[in-house]
């Protein structure tokens, strides 16, 4: 498997944005939605940018600049360097080039819609408490088109369940059982909600079942102790 799929926080994380086109208006726009401070890199600007300025004014920065590979090569390999370097540009040589001046200094970066990017980026499926990342390697629109159906599926059979799992886990009742406890716990309640496809109540209803047997039983103290060991 080439790809991990990682969940990151962009809040105040310096992102540059190569290019000026509406390409890169679209792709610094979703990164500013997730809190990320962009700088964008071009020597022409689409209008689209005007509007991001009004709505972004502490997040956005416009550098009327050429982003050379000598450009990249010196913000790269600075003390504080950019989060991830997102190349729009036209003309996929010097994308490209510019890339591998960030991979050679450890710099994150990406290639929008190229298979060969070393990040590829994709809009998640995301409803509170659950967020889905779903890619066509390459197929944008492929992309978008499994996340409004995984996102139909979800909305439709898993949920409730999944919000109800998430409630239970920040209840009162939940807080009195200690970091091991908890992990035996909600492992066995994910499980049987699996086995339940979606069924929260019967898969409360086993779960705490199997925990109690554990108590009568005087097994949970061995439980614990193997929990605790993969704690430590």
């Amino acid at each position: 498997m080439r790809y991990r799929s990682f969940f990151i926080s962009l809040k105040n994380k310096s992102c540059f944005v190569i290019g000026g086109n509406k390409s890169a208006a679209k792709i610094s726009s979703s990164l500013m939605a997730d809190g990320a401070l962009v700088t964008v890199w071009s020597e022409d600007f689409a209008e689209d940018f005007l509007a991001l300025g009004k709505k972004y004014p502490k997040q956005l920065n416009l550098l009327q600049a050429r982003f050379t590979r000598e450009v990249a090569n010196h913000y790269c390999s600075a003390k504080v360097k950019p989060f991830i370097v997102i190349t729009a540009l036209t003309d996929s040589e010097i994308n490209r080039a510019i890339c591998d001046v960030c991979i050679r200094n450890n710099v994150l970066s990406a290639i929008p819609n190229e298979l060969g990017s070393e990040v590829i980026i994709a809009d998640n499926y995301s409803v509170d408490p659950v967020e889905i990342s779903v890619i066509a390697k390459g197929f944008p629109v492929l992309t978008k088109r499994l996340q409004e159906v995984f996102g139909k599926y979800l909305d439709k059979t898993w949920l409730d369940s999944v919000k109800a799992y998430s409630d239970y886990a920040n209840s009162e009742e939940a807080s009195q059982l200690n970091e091991a406890e908890k992990r035996i716990f909600f492992r066995r309640l994910a499980e049987e909600i699996i086995k339940s496809e979606g069924d929260f109540e019967q898969a409360f209803k086993i779960t705490k079942a199997y925990y109690e047997n554990l108590q009568a039983q005087d097994d949970l103290l061995l439980e614990l102790a193997g929990e605790r060991s993969l704690m430590d």
